[in-house]
């Protein structure tokens, strides 16, 4: 699957258009079962689909449909900000960097050490920009906003709808939500990503002459543990 990255005065900008590579694989709302749902045979990741979230910028096809700075589930529906919701899974990897309009498919690797071995860089060297990105798959559920009934959530939790995502984080992105998530995991969060819990808005920020919406992710919180125990009960 084909990332297509842009840049705004060679700030690389978060696509909000195309599929992400590799997306976690293994989060809890993703196991399997046949317990009492009435599907028979083998079901993996690879059958469930589950929505992404989308960052809308100022260019590109969202951009004709949402303004500026929304947020849209599925490419279909807007939602209200700020959006409650929690971390399920993260996962890093390095993307190539491509021309837009190539039609090669970028190479994706686990480590840095991958991206060494291939050759790549993953810091400006002067006016040459990094091969590789990194780029953040995380998984979310998230609590439907008040009065939001245009989309069928899945979910429900003592008599509120939930919806599950998948959040692609890369370039400025990365940079301003993405680590916030890896930091978490590493000190407040070392119990498990899934009992924190998080509101996401957006904002535009100047970089140059152009303006870039970029995700604002803060810290909600943690979320009880009968919350926690039903996120992780969910598919199983």
């Amino acid at each position: 699957m084909r990332i297509k990255p842009y840049s705004i005065n060679n700030v690389q900008i978060e696509d909000t258009i195309a599929t992400a590579p590799a997306a976690p694989t293994n989060a809890t709302a993703l196991s399997s079962g046949s317990g009492g749902t009435g599907i028979v045979g083998e079901v993996d990741t690879e059958d469930i689909i589950i929505p992404r979230l989308n960052i809308v910028q100022n260019v590109g096809q969202m951009a004709e449909m949402f303004n500026a700075g929304a947020v849209v589930l599925n490419k279909e529906v807007e939602l209200p900000t700020p959006l409650e919701l929690t971390i399920l899974t993260a996962r890093k990897q390095f993307v190539e960097n491509l021309p837009f309009d190539s039609e090669e498919k970028p190479r994706v690797f686990d480590t840095l050490a991958e991206v060494k071995q291939a050759g790549g860089t993953i810091e400006w060297e002067g006016n040459v920009r990094p091969s590789y990105n990194p780029v953040l798959h995380v998984q979310v559920i998230f609590a439907a906003p008040e009065g939001f009934a245009d989309y069928a959530l899945p979910l429900d939790y003592n008599g509120h709808a939930y919806g599950l995502a998948i959040w692609t984080l890369r370039g400025v992105a990365y940079n301003r939500a993405g680590k916030n998530i890896l930091t978490a995991a590493r000190f407040s969060l070392r119990d498990g990503l899934v009992f924190g819990k998080w509101e996401l808005t957006t904002k535009k920020e100047k970089f140059g002459r152009n303006s870039v919406v970029v995700p604002v992710l803060r810290n909600a919180g943690r979320n009880t543990p009968d919350f926690v125990n039903w996120v992780k009960s969910i598919g199983g």
